[in-house]
C-alpha cells in the first residue's frame, strides 16, 4: 500500500474549489487519536449476529448490556455505538448492505466503512456460509493497510452450520477447520491473520433478552470458542504503530473518496459546461440572423420613400394615404414573416434541445443555484463518505461566486420576466403603421413629391430629405420593439446557459487541477 502524505493530503483538501472539508476529517480524527485505549470494531452486513456477539463479550465481563444494544432477526443496529470491555473501546456498527437502493440502507453501509477506518482492530463478522455478495466490498477494506494481527475475522454463530456440536463434537470440529480454510483460501490470508469461530448464544439461549449473567452460557464454553475470543481482546494493547497505520487508512481513504467524487464531479460538470457552451452559441447564432433580419428591414426602408413620393407624384394617382399604407404593409409584412419564421425555428429548436437528457441535468444545476441545495437524494451519515458528499455543495458555491464574478447572473430574471411580458403581443400588427402613412400623406399634400423630384426648388429638395428622414426615424420606432421582442425571446431562452458559461469553464478548469493533483499524492 502506498504510502500518502499526510500533511500535504490535508493541504489539498484545504484547496479544494468552494471550500474545504480539511476541518470535519481533523476533527473526526483528533477524536479518535484522542482515545487513549485501543478501537476495536465490529463489522459486517446485515444478520452476521453482530449485536448478540457484542452482549456475550460485555456479560462475560460483567459489563451491563447498553439498551441501544438489541437483538433480532430483524436489521436493529442504525448507528455506530461504543461499549468498554476489558482495555478496549469496542464499536458495534451498522451492517453494511450491498447494493441497497434505499437511503437507510445507504447510510447504514457508509456509517459502517466510516467507523472501519477509525480503528486499531477492526473484526470483520461472517455466517458460517462466509460471504456472497459483500466479498468485493471486503476484499477492498482488506487491502487498505492492516499491519499484521489488525484485521481478524470472527465465523459467528456456528452453532448453525448444521453440525451439532453436543452430539458430534469431531464432525464440529472438522467443519469448523475447513471452513478457516476455506476463508483463507477466499480472502488469500495467511495464517497470521486471526480467525476464531464462535457460538455466541448456542441454540438461541438468550434469545433476545440483555439482563443476563454469564452462567447463562456456561453448557456451552467447552466448545463455543467465545473463550479465545475475549482472550485475544484481552491481550490488545495501545500501539503508536496501529494507530498510525490507522491514520493511513483513514486519510487514505479520505484522498481516494474524495478523488473519487471529484471526478463524478468532473465529469457532471463537464457535461453542464458543455450545455452552456452549447446555449452560448445558440444565442450567438440566433442573434446574428435576427441581426440580419433587421438589417434587411432597414436597408428595405431606404427606397421606400422614394418609391412612395414617386407613385403619389404620379399623373393619375389614387388615394395618396392608400398607396402609402400599401406600401408599407408590404415592406412590414415581408420582413415580419421573416422575424417570425425565426421566432418559430427558436421555439421549434427549444422543444428539441429541452427533451434530450443533458437539458434536463443542467436544469436541475440551476435549480439548485436557485435553492442552494445541491442536486441528488438527501443523504446523511456519519464519518469520511459524509464530508466527502458535502463536496457537492461546496462545488455548487464556487459555482455560484464563480457566476456573479462573470458579471452575468444579476439581469438574467429582469430579461426573462420582460421577455414573457412581451411574448403576448402579436407580430403584423399593420394598424401600428397608420400614423406614418398619415404623416407621409401630409407631406405629399405639400407638393413636395413634385418640387423635389423636378430639382426646381432646393429648399424643397432639403425639406423633403427631412421627411425622408423623419419618415425612416418614425418607421424605425414602430419596427424595433418586434426586433427587440424576438431578441427577448433568444436572450431568454439561452439565459441560464450563457450566465453560467464563464462559472462553469472556470470551475471545470478548477476540478480538473484539483483531481490532477489529488491523483499525483494517490501515488505518492
Amino acid at each position: 500500500m502506498t504510502v500518502v502524505d499526510i500533511g500535504a493530503v490535508r493541504d489539498w483538501l484545504s484547496r479544494l474549489p468552494g471550500g474545504s472539508p480539511a476541518g470535519e476529517h481533523a476533527d473526526e480524527w483528533d477524536a479518535f487519536t484522542a482515545l487513549d485505549r485501543p478501537v476495536v470494531t465490529l463489522f459486517g452486513s446485515y444478520d452476521t449476529g453482530k449485536s448478540s456477539l457484542l452482549r456475550r463479550l460485555l456479560v462475560d465481563t460483567g459489563g451491563d448490556v447498553p439498551d441501544w444494544l438489541t437483538i433480532s432477526a430483524r436489521h436493529e443496529t442504525f448507528a455506530v455505538n461504543d461499549v468498554e470491555i476489558g482495555g478496549c473501546v469496542v464499536r458495534d456498527t451498522p451492517g453494511f448492505v450491498v447494493g441497497g437502493s434505499d437511503i437507510r440502507a445507504q447510510n447504514n453501509s457508509r456509517r459502517a466503512m466510516a467507523a472501519v477506518g477509525l480503528t486499531d482492530v477492526g473484526i470483520a463478522v461472517l455466517t458460517p456460509q462466509l460471504v456472497t455478495a459483500e466479498r468485493d466490498v471486503l476484499q477492498s477494506l482488506f487491502t487498505q493497510g492492516w499491519p499484521t494481527g489488525t484485521m481478524w475475522f470472527v465465523i459467528s454463530r456456528f452453532d448453525e452450520a448444521g453440525v451439532d456440536p453436543e452430539y458430534d463434537p469431531d464432525q464440529y470440529r472438522e467443519l469448523s477447520d475447513r471452513k478457516v480454510r476455506e476463508l483463507r483460501e477466499l480472502f488469500g490470508l495467511d495464517d497470521g491473520v486471526p480467525v476464531f469461530v464462535v457460538s455466541q448464544d448456542p441454540f438461541q439461549t438468550a434469545g433476545p433478552d440483555t439482563d443476563l449473567g454469564p452462567e447463562t452460557w456456561d453448557a456451552f464454553r467447552a466448545w463455543d470458542g467465545m473463550g479465545g475470543l475475549a482472550d485475544a481482546l484481552e491481550s490488545v494493547t495501545p500501539s503508536p504503530a496501529r494507530r498510525a497505520a490507522a491514520g493511513q487508512r483513514y486519510w487514505t481513504a479520505i484522498l481516494d473518496e474524495t478523488v473519487t467524487e471529484l471526478r463524478s464531479q468532473l465529469t457532471d460538470y463537464t457535461a453542464r459546461a458543455g450545455e452552456a457552451a452549447h446555449g452560448v452559441a445558440r444565442r450567438d447564432g440566433w442573434e446574428k440572423e435576427l441581426d440580419t433580419l433587421d438589417q434587411a428591414a432597414r436597408a428595405g426602408l431606404d427606397g421606400l420613400v422614394d418609391e412612395v413620393l414617386r407613385r403619389a407624384g404620379e399623373p393619375g394617382a389614387g388615394d395618396p394615404q392608400g398607396e402609402i399604407q400599401h406600401s408599407l404593409d408590404e415592406w412590414f409584412t415581408r420582413h415580419q414573416v421573416r422575424l417570425e419564421r425565426l421566432r418559430q425555428s427558436i421555439r421549434k429548436t427549444r422543444e428539441r434541445e429541452r427533451a434530450r437528457p443533458s437539458w434536463t441535468d443542467f436544469a436541475s444545476l440551476v435549480t439548485a443555484l436557485e435553492s442552494g441545495e445541491a442536486p441528488g437524494p438527501d443523504r446523511t451519515g456519519g464519518g469520511a463518505a459524509e464530508h466527502v458528499e458535502k463536496v457537492g455543495t461546496m462545488l455548487l458555491g464556487a459555482l455560484k461566486v464563480a457566476s456573479e464574478a462573470a458579471g452575468s447572473a444579476s439581469g438574467r430574471k429582469t430579461r426573462i420576466v420582460k421577455a414573457a411580458e412581451g411574448w403576448g403581443r402579436h407580430l403584423g400588427t399593420a394598424e401600428a403603421f397608420l400614423p406614418l402613412a398619415v404623416y407621409l400623406t401630409d407631406a405629399v399634400g405639400g407638393r413636395l413629391a413634385d418640387r423635389a423630384r423636378a430639382n426646381q426648388d432646393r429648399a424643397a429638395a432639403e425639406q423633403r430629405e427631412k421627411v425622408a428622414a423623419e419618415f425612416t426615424r418614425r418607421a424605425l420606432e414602430t419596427w424595433q420593439p418586434y426586433v427587440d421582442e424576438v431578441r427577448d425571446e433568444i436572450v431568454a431562452e439561452t439565459g441560464d446557459q450563457v450566465d453560467l458559461d464563464a462559472g462553469l469553464r472556470l470551475l471545470v478548469e478548477q476540478l480538473q487541477a484539483a483531481v490532477a493533483e489529488g491523483e499525483a499524492l494517490r501515488h505518492g
